[in-house]
């Protein structure tokens, strides 16, 4: 190849030589920058759409908020375990429950078999809302039955 390049007039090689870094410069232009800008771009809009995402997130917090209040007056006077009974009694789980053991004043462990998962969600809802007693572990197993579960929670009132 050299050596047919060394054969061609000055002229021709100083043609051959620019058209080469020419071509070098328009494939490197469309297999390098071309991909990076065009990601870049994909980037900004990914960006922009994750910040208005949590714009929306922000404005159905503060909207939520103050509907959801604090934990409902007198709560505090009432037993975790009275507390969690009359809960599930009025969302109908209470039949689900095989045993409730307190651990102290201000936590409680709840063992449940065959509970509608919806109407458990619904529940420990209203317990975090409504009362201030949060979920400080769950486990929980699938059963047989479409949409019931099995499991034990550990509830704490802070």
């Amino acid at each position: 190849m050299k050596e047919w390049f060394m054969k061609r007039a000055p002229r021709e090689r100083l043609l051959l030589a620019g058209g080469g870094a020419l071509a070098a410069i328009i494939v490197g232009w469309w297999l390098i920058w071309t991909p990076l800008r065009g990601g870049a771009e994909d980037l900004r809009e990914a960006v922009g759409e994750k910040q208005r995402l949590l714009a929306d997130l922000r404005r159905a917090a503060a909207i939520e908020a103050p509907a959801a209040g604090g934990p409902v007056s007198g709560a505090r006077d009432r037993s975790l375990v009275v507390l969690v009974d009359s809960t599930a009694q009025s969302l109908g789980l209470a039949g689900t429950f095989t045993r409730t053991r307190p651990d102290g004043a201000d936590a409680i462990s709840v063992s449940f078999q065959n509970a509608p998962f919806g109407d458990l969600l619904e529940w420990l809802i209203t317990l975090e809302r409504s009362y201030g007693v949060s979920v400080e572990s769950l486990s929980f197993n699938g059963t047989r039955a479409q949409g019931l579960v099995s499991g034990q929670i550990f509830l704490r009132r802070f």
